[in-house]
């Protein structure tokens, strides 16, 4: 009985993740949609391109700086300069990669994966609420 409580909240909680996920997909479509069509120079938030990029990866796993900064239209420096910013707030963490010392690695924090997990829940009930009416 117990197993089956454990498993039942476990894809409840997958279910939530995937949910969540796809907000945060569809929110990154979104603002992409918007900077093509206003263009890139004007309509660019680089961190949400980062945030978002590293949310929708379902492993969680750390990536690479450059890999990272790619994720972004946004200039190298500019993007760099933005993730030491995540990165000194608590949203990232940055590590030395173990296999490659010339490599650094970067991951959501736990307190970023929670801000998320908030932006796209809210983002999800402002869609049900709008899609309602």
């Amino acid at each position: 009985m117990v197993s089956q409580l454990h498993r039942a909240n476990e894809a409840q909680t997958a279910a939530r993740l995937d949910g969540l996920r796809a907000i945060a997909k569809l929110t990154l479509r979104l603002h992409q949609t918007i900077g093509g069509r206003i263009g890139q120079d004007l309509f660019s938030a680089p961190a949400v391109d980062m945030l978002f990029d590293l949310y929708m990866q379902t492993d969680r796993q750390p990536i690479s700086l450059t890999s990272l900064c790619g994720a972004c239209s946004a200039p190298p420096r500019t993007a760099l300069n933005t993730i030491n910013r995540m990165v000194a707030r608590g949203m990232l963490e940055r590590s030395a990669d173990p296999d490659d010392g010339r490599r650094i690695l970067v991951c959501l924090s736990g307190q970023g994966v929670a801000l998320l997990d908030a932006c796209c829940a809210e983002l999800r009930s402002l869609l049900i609420q709008f899609g309602s009416r």
